[in-house]
């Protein structure tokens, strides 16, 4: 067995019906070939133990028999070590934590048998850990009488470890099973043993249901909200800081932050943490302690409700920095929020958090980034020229995983804005993951079924399986039971994805008006000719799932490139005009000769401009006029003008010589050819060279050259 093998049975476990070939590549980032390999390795391993093999139905995907669902949980927590082969990332997450937390010398000998690979293997993870330890400033190095020794500030040291239990101990309710395993392996469960002397795994293990216990006291007493996921980081912070409590390792804080720290209503609660952790554990937390944990609870709780939203200096500035970033994202993403004040106040909530994080260089982690950036590429890099504001105001800069969060909000602001469905079927999320991931889900759910509106969002905590909810079905991010058809989901939906939940939704619509073109009687005659039944039931069930389903697929939304929009008859060059509103009409001129828009958009985008200012201009010498795809609007275009001699627009000191005026049907479509767009106008070089232009084809040279990015 090995982390591929028990994530694939982990997913099928929970899976109520077959799962497609296609959704199983995408969730384990395989190949086809990968997964037929690990398909014959999990059933050698099912036969082994006298178990039903997974099932693979043409069409339909593979499926786990219920007999073998209940058994393989039991099954994998009494795995014998020799069984489980640790995976490149789970050999180096568990050496990171032996290394950091040992309280004996740990020599090669005993790291290769930690992960039970040879010598070389083992050698070459510990230079890369090195190299990993390194982003944290801590130092690995050999001495020949202690060991491998990790030396660095006591801060460093436990941010490096949640960073690497956070990878260990995943939060996602289907990878509970290999978490099991890993503490199994790890953990050296004896709950005899001192705490001081516990394993670290082994200490998670044993009081992680306590202490979170312990934070759903504090913050139902504190009035703190919190994200299912937040509950499960700072679970797992306070066990890590018991942890080097309880084995003599302690943080420090200057006395200047400490004060500060002491005036916010989350050191209250930290005390109020401390204090119970200190009994629980025997264990003396200090104030600097308490304090190192009050910056910890500001950079992941959402408001303290007493205290609603304290008006200081930094929330005005967050709310300047919020109105910044609104306003420059619709500039360069060429859209309007319609509720724009909605959508700054969740941001202001979120950037509460994320500025917090920064100050106290906090570590998140964001599961989701790599899925942001291939499903919603625009929108990140989009998100990425805008929060400067913020890193100058901080003085740091935002990795990806923060950025991923707040790409979160603009993508599913952008998807939920508009007409809403028509209320015919009703749905509830449940989601573990936050609130921008469950707007984002909402936005993508009531995209693609039309008929549906998502009439609730729960938390996990707050989504009770006994209680009678008014919805035809659940879609939930987390494995769930309900008397109610639940859909399993993944917060940001891929094509195979969505296609899948489609395909459930039909299903789950036409057992109560199916026609079939199929007797199931008669081929349950035929059936029963030929062989026996065990469960007629089951297979009335699965026949009718085969021949119900109409198979939907969904057609790629349109994102033409840069060159698709900007052809040879939608530039104009070396133009000379009188101002800048007869600059907007000439630049819209080929549009309005191809149909594109009508007179009315022009009149829009001369009107938006008298109104909001010159928003448009997004560089020095250049402008991007659009108005809202309602107000004229026919089909997606884009046309470039250049001016001998700039143009000004009002309340502005820049002359503006290029002119690309954009035409978007909805908020998406255009993004990949404005995200190519922005890059070329990011080149100061090429500007000048379409500014010099005197033929279109130099201009359509450079814009073939971008449309390739």
């Amino acid at each position: 067995m090995d982390e591929r093998s028990v994530h694939l049975l982990s997913h099928l476990t929970h899976a109520k019906e077959y799962v497609p070939i296609k959704e199983i590549i995408d969730k384990l980032q395989i190949s086809r070939r990968t997964l037929y390999y690990d398909l014959q390795k999990t059933n050698d391993w099912l036969k082994d133990q006298d178990l039903e093999p997974i099932k693979n139905v043409r069409s339909l995907g593979l499926s786990l028999p219920e007999a073998t669902k209940q058994k393989v949980p039991a099954l994998l927590q009494e795995v014998d070590t020799q069984q489980y082969y640790f995976s490149e990332k789970e050999r180096r997450n568990l050496l990171a934590v032996s290394l950091i937390t040992t309280r004996s010398p740990l020599f090669l000998k005993d790291l290769m048998r930690k992960i039970k690979v040879s010598r070389g293997t083992t050698i070459h993870e510990v230079n890369k850990l090195k190299e990993e330890f390194a982003s944290f400033q801590l130092h690995l190095h050999f001495q020949r009488t202690d060991g491998y020794i990790v030396e660095g500030d006591e801060n460093q040291k436990r941010k490096a470890l949640l960073y690497y239990l956070s990878h260990i101990l995943a939060a996602d309710g289907w990878n509970h099973l290999v978490n099991e395993i890993q503490v199994l392996l790890n953990g050296e469960l004896n709950d005899s043993a001192y705490e001081i002397e516990k394993n670290t795994l082994s200490f998670i293990h044993e009081y992680f249901p306590f202490i979170e216990e312990l934070v759903r006291d504090s913050v139902t007493k504190y009035g703190i909200q919190i994200t299912d996921e937040m509950y499960q980081q700072l679970s797992l912070r306070l066990l890590i800081f018991s942890k080097r409590l309880l084995e003599g390792s302690t943080i420090h804080i200057e006395e200047e932050e400490k004060e500060v720290l002491c005036t916010t209503p989350e050191y209250e609660v930290a005390t109020y943490i401390s204090k119970r952790l200190e009994s629980m554990f025997q264990v003396s937390f200090p104030e600097d302690e308490i304090a190192y944990l009050t910056m910890h609870l500001l950079g992941i709780s959402i408001r303290v409700d007493q205290y609603e939203f304290d008006y200081n200096e930094v929330t005005e500035n967050l709310k300047w920095i919020i109105e910044q970033m609104v306003f420059d994202f619709q500039r360069y993403a060429c859209v309007f929020f319609q509720d724009s004040p909605k959508l700054k106040e969740d941001l202001l909530n979120h950037l509460k958090q994320t500025y917090y994080r920064l100050k106290y260089d906090l570590v998140i982690d964001n599961p989701l980034v790599k899925t942001i950036q291939q499903t919603y590429g625009e929108v990140f890099q989009l998100t990425k020229k805008v929060i400067h504001h913020l890193e100058d105001y901080i003085g740091k800069s935002l990795n990806e995983d923060e950025i991923g969060f707040l790409a979160m909000y603009f993508g599913g602001w952008l998807k939920r804005e508009g007409t809403k469905p028509q209320a015919r079927k009703r749905t509830m999320i449940v989601c573990g993951n936050g609130v921008s991931t469950s707007q984002l889900l909402q936005s993508q759910i009531e995209n693609l079924l039309t008929t549906v509106d998502v009439v609730n969002i729960l938390s996990l905590r707050e989504f009770d399986e006994k209680a009678a909810y008014h919805v035809d079905f659940i879609v939930s991010t987390i494995p769930i039971k309900h008397t109610i058809p639940v859909f399993h989901v993944n917060p940001i939906l891929t094509d195979i994805e969505k296609e899948t939940l489609l395909n459930k939704f039909n299903l789950l619509i036409q057992r109560k008006t199916w026609s079939p073109r199929y007797s199931i009687p008669a081929l349950m005659d035929i059936i029963q000719k030929h062989t026996t039944i065990v469960d007629e039931k089951k297979l009335k069930e699965e026949l009718v799932q085969y021949f119900s389903t109409e198979k939907q697929t969904l057609s790629k939304g349109v994102k033409p490139v840069l060159q698709e929009l900007l052809t040879e008859d939608m530039i104009q060059l070396q133009q000379t005009t009188m101002n800048w509103k007869t600059a907007i009409k000439l630049a819209a001129q080929p549009m309005l000769a191809n149909g594109s828009v009508l007179d009315e958009y022009v009149e829009a985008m001369i009107n938006n401009v008298i109104e909001l200012g010159p928003y448009v201009v997004i560089a020095p010498k250049i402008a991007i006029p659009h108005a809202r795809p309602e107000q004229g609007v026919k089909r997606m275009g884009m046309s470039l003008l250049t001016l001998k001699d700039g143009v000004l627009f009002e309340k502005s000191d820049n002359p503006v010589q290029l002119m690309i005026v954009l035409a978007a049907v909805d908020k998406e479509s255009h993004l990949k050819a404005l995200a190519q767009l922005s890059e070329l106008l990011s080149n100061e070089k090429d500007v000048q060279r379409i500014l010099a232009a005197d033929n279109k084809q130099t201009v359509l040279e450079l814009i073939a050259r971008y449309s390739q990015n």
